[in-house]
């Protein structure tokens, strides 16, 4: 890590969200790890209050601000705070690099977080969850956006129990399964993002997706062929491959089962 002020002074941008139900996805700059952690105090059910702590100019006020609202933070806040801080240390290493966080030293890392003003304790606990998440898989979804949910949320449930800390390596077009996408974001696994949202699924996407991803879990219709070259490349890459088969014309139900 180049110093641990750079930690709490380094924007990064969050994951692909909706504004409101049914309006376009949007992502949002946070100017440091604090103003996540303080906006998401806030969220899902008071975006309005977010979007203040966003563009809050210093850590301080940020503070300030989240502290003197406390009447309005989300309910179950003191259970789910350690994720949503570890989660946003992991899009920050996920999409600035040039941090080192993911080969720092732990007390580095916590020296960088201490101007948060949270318990010793605390901090050392997240760190330590923070080194077991950026020690795990990063997993990719082929074909998951085709497929019948049950099928989808059965397959990423077996996952989840097995691989408690990963990241999720998606695109972020129309072809993205944005379900399963949304689970994981409401579970605090990071997401890393390949392409653009206006890029076709082609196939030089998928290899990226490949690429960038340690394991990868493929949805294919019983007798079809559809993601062969996926698959094949993903062998080359001597990535790890799960090949998860479901009958042709399966219901598509609207949420995904195992995943509630």
């Amino acid at each position: 890590m180049h110093t641990p002020d750079d930690l709490l002074q380094t924007a990064f941008i969050g994951p692909w969200v909706r504004s409101a139900p049914g309006a376009a996805r949007v992502q949002h700059v946070y100017s440091s790890v604090l103003h996540w952690y303080e906006a998401a105090k806030f969220m899902p059910h008071r975006p309005d209050l977010r979007d203040a702590i966003l563009f809050s100019p210093s850590l301080k006020e940020a503070r300030k601000y989240a502290r003197l609202r406390k009447e309005d933070w989300r309910s179950d806040w003191n259970l789910v705070r350690p994720s949503i801080l570890i989660a946003g240390l992991g899009f920050l290493a996920l999409q600035r690099p040039e941090l080192g966080l993911d080969r720092a030293d732990l007390a580095s890392i916590k020296a960088g977080l201490a101007p948060m003003g949270l318990p010793d304790r605390f901090l050392e606990a997240c760190v330590e969850r923070f080194d077991t998440w950026r020690n795990g898989p990063r997993v990719g979804f082929v074909g998951a956006d085709l497929a019948p949910e049950p099928v989808v949320g059965k397959a990423a449930a077996k996952l989840v129990s097995t691989l408690p800390t990963w990241t999720l390596v998606s695109p972020c077009n129309g072809r993205a399964a944005w379900r399963l996408h949304d689970w994981c974001l409401s579970h605090f696994v990071p997401v890393q993002y390949v392409g653009l949202p206006t890029d076709r699924f082609s196939r030089t996407l998928q290899h990226d997706l490949v690429d960038k991803s340690d394991q990868v879990v493929v949805f294919e219709e019983r007798g079809a062929k559809r993601h062969d070259t996926v698959i094949a490349h993903a062998r080359k890459q001597k990535r790890k491959v799960s090949l998860e088969l479901y009958a042709p014309g399966s219901e598509q139900p609207r949420q995904i089962e195992g995943l509630v």
